[in-house]
């Protein structure tokens, strides 16, 4: 019976130190693919829809097009595939890259304006971007909303913590994507980043995810 019970007790600790070693060793993945066809420019010029579904810029802007105002706005859905249901997401980063040679704005600066802090938002409902335009874009979430300072740097590359907006996605099984945003959509104001259709691809939307 001694000897049972000291084989149950290494049994047991044996367990206990397996699964020890599984909680200390988490896995993360890294998500940036080119041509992504969930990333979509949303966009208002004047009253008439805009939109641009491979850009290759994320233009967050208030401008003017031919002295019309536009306003514009980005969805970004990365394939959450590689991560398992219901997962317990430890950490998880959207990192975004200036585009130094900026196509919309004033052409020569990606940040621009008094107040450009951005926004990004948990998407709230399903999308199609082969529908989707700015007068039926979907909302966004303000519970868990990051806000990104503004900036008075021409370029400025971003490591976003997205971690509660990743958490809410991957719990309920509804990943929609981010909605990004100008905080304050007042012209002449703009935050312009590279997206998946960019040349280069160590520029394009990065989604790093650490979870066990």
């Amino acid at each position: 019976m001694k000897i049972n019970y000291l084989l149950f007790i290494a049994g047991l600790f044996c367990a206990m130190a397996f699964f020890a070693c599984k909680k200390a060793n988490p896995t993360t993945v890294t998500i940036s693919p080119a041509n992504n066809p969930t990333e979509f420019n949303v966009n208002l010029w004047g009253s008439s829809d805009y939109s641009n579904g491979t850009s290759i810029e994320e233009p967050l802007c208030a401008w003017t097009k031919d002295g019309v105002p536009v306003t514009m706005r980005e969805l970004l859905q990365f394939n959450l595939g590689q991560i398992p249901p219901r997962a317990a997401i430890l950490k998880a980063h959207l990192y975004l890259y200036s585009d130094t040679i900026p196509l919309n704005g004033n052409l020569t600066d990606a940040n621009f304006g008094a107040n450009n802090a951005i926004v990004v938002q948990q998407i709230a409902a399903s999308w199609n971007p082969q529908t989707v335009n700015w007068f039926n874009q979907p909302n966004g979430l303000a519970e868990n909303s990051v806000t990104v300072p503004s900036t008075t740097q021409p370029f400025l590359n971003l490591d976003i913590d997205v971690t509660n907006l990743m958490k809410s996605m991957v719990q309920s099984g509804a990943n929609y994507g981010f909605k990004l945003m100008l905080q304050n959509e007042t012209t002449y104001t703009s935050r312009i980043f590279c997206s998946s259709y960019y040349s280069d691809a160590t520029r394009h939307p990065k989604l790093v995810v650490t979870y066990e």
